[in-house]
């Protein structure tokens, strides 16, 4: 089964969005900020990531920087609440993003999109 990383420093948030990857068919691994992920991330080695941006110690971006060194072919799909984020998203480019307040058929649009771009199947 395809594992992936989620990444949420809401409690609330991050069962709710491993719910829902989960509903939609993926094994998930989870962490409450960008520190705990990079470890999960290295230990794990997930097919791919959705992290929250804003978090405390490393940031959303900072974890993406770090995995795309570490392989740049894992796909990250980032979320936000924040509004102000559109335009840094641009610039560091995830492999998809999402607003929050997402759907589910928000969240498996992305989850497609990334996952068609690699080839994987799940």
């Amino acid at each position: 089964m395809t594992k992936c990383l989620v990444v949420d420093d809401d409690a609330d948030m991050l069962q709710v969005l491993s719910d829902l990857v989960q509903v939609l068919g993926f094994e998930t691994l989870t962490a409450r900020d960008g520190d705990e992920a990079w470890e999960v991330y290295k230990r794990e080695l997930p097919s791919f990531v959705i992290s929250d941006i804003h978090m405390p110690n490393r940031n959303g971006l900072l974890l993406m920087s770090d995995i795309r060194q570490h392989n740049p072919k894992i796909p990250v799909i980032l979320v936000t609440g924040y509004f102000q984020y559109r335009g840094i998203l641009e610039t560091h480019t995830p492999d998809a993003y999402l607003e929050k307040p997402f759907t589910i058929a928000d969240l498996r649009q992305a989850i497609d999109q990334v996952l068609s771009q690699e080839h994987l199947e799940h």
